[in-house]
């Protein structure tokens, strides 16, 4: 399996290489620290996450790659490259727990809520990109994939950060956005960066990167993609903070999310009504009238039996349209979709 204990533990006994690597190179510009506020970043912000993306980019490596080439320095790339993937999201995760007001990421408190830190987090969730960038040029600058590795990394971020902005600009219109707008909005976050992009990565490394097995592989991760934002967006509201590892905030934020998007879509509208006077109002009282709300249209059957619906397309998408080695990834990457149900006790 593998999104196993074992699996990320063999991830994470790389990370160790990854933090030497930056604080060697801040060093060399630093006379002052010698690197050492880079190491604080990354050993403060990095452990506690599940590391799916990296271990993504390994594990579709390994998948594609015939046994007698995966040599130990060719193993050694794969892991740093899924180390790249993983800095590129922690970078985002600082920056959006910036924007929304976040308070926990990882059960502890955010990077930026930090008496030292405060708003130079975002000067270090800037460090976290470059320096991801610093450590694709180091491992992969030789390598004849350095150039399509970079442009998929590149051209995800600058998709993400255009969906940031759809995301922030839709916000402003949550009680007016349908499940179809809602998608079109979010796709290139849910397209490029939960999904796709690991897999195009471990593909690429692996000399497996023909241009039509990257668009099937598109069509079919982009489902699996929606699937993780909306689960997202689902558990921001009602995960248990204890398993989720944070405290969500788009009620309090009045975020445009897939479960507002669904709840009016479904509420009355004297539920619309008195939702339109509590979601986006950040105390307590108001937090609960909405959640009571979202309650009365039993918004958990409501996403429950839309997932499923999603899932049923995905894995008829999946058999009809994949064979070999990709279609064994994608049934790999479908092991995902539980696992993150289960800290709200439903199961597909």
């Amino acid at each position: 399996m593998w999104f196993s204990e074992e699996k990320r533990n063999e991830f994470l006994a790389y990370f160790p290489d990854i933090v030497k690597q930056l604080e060697d190179k801040a060093a060399t510009l630093d006379d002052i620290e010698k690197g050492k506020h880079f190491r604080e970043i990354l050993e403060y912000t990095v452990p506690g996450g599940k590391r799916y993306g990296g271990v993504i980019v390994v594990e579709t490596y390994k998948t594609l790659l015939p046994k007698s080439e995966q040599t130990p320095e060719n193993i050694k790339l794969c892991y740093y490259l899924g180390w790249c993937m993983e800095l590129f999201y922690d970078c985002i995760f600082m920056s959006d727990d910036i924007m929304d007001g976040g308070k926990m990421r990882r059960n502890r408190p955010c990077w930026y809520t930090l008496e030292h830190v405060g708003l130079s987090a975002i000067n270090d969730a800037c460090l976290l990109e470059t320096g991801m960038y610093y450590l694709l040029l180091k491992n992969f600058g030789h390598l004849d994939c350095y150039l399509r590795l970079y442009e998929l990394i590149h051209d995800s971020a600058f998709l993400l950060y255009l969906g940031q902005y759809m995301s922030v600009k839709y916000s402003k219109d949550a009680f007016d956005t349908s499940i179809k707008l809602y998608k079109m909005a979010m796709d290139s976050a849910s397209v490029y960066i939960a999904s796709y992009l690991p897999v195009a990565l471990g593909m690429t490394l692996a000399g497996r990167d023909n241009p039509e097995v990257l668009r099937k592989a598109k069509s079919i991760l982009s489902q699996l993609g929606y699937f993780y934002l909306i689960d997202n967006d689902y558990m921001d509201c009602f995960g248990d903070p204890a398993l989720t590892g944070k405290v969500g905030t788009d009620i309090q934020t009045g975020k445009c999310r897939w479960p507002i998007v669904a709840f009016m879509e479904k509420a009355s509208p004297e539920q619309k009504k008195l939702m339109r006077a509590n979601y986006g109002k950040d105390n307590e009282e108001n937090v609960a009238v909405a959640k009571q709300l979202f309650e009365e249209i039993n918004i958990h059957k409501i996403y429950t039996d839309y997932v499923l619906e999603l899932y049923q397309k995905l894995m008829k998408d999946i058999e009809e349209n994949s064979y070999g080695e990709m279609k064994q990834i994608y049934l790999a990457l479908v092991q995902t979709i539980p696992i993150s149900l289960k800290a709200n006790g439903i199961l597909l």
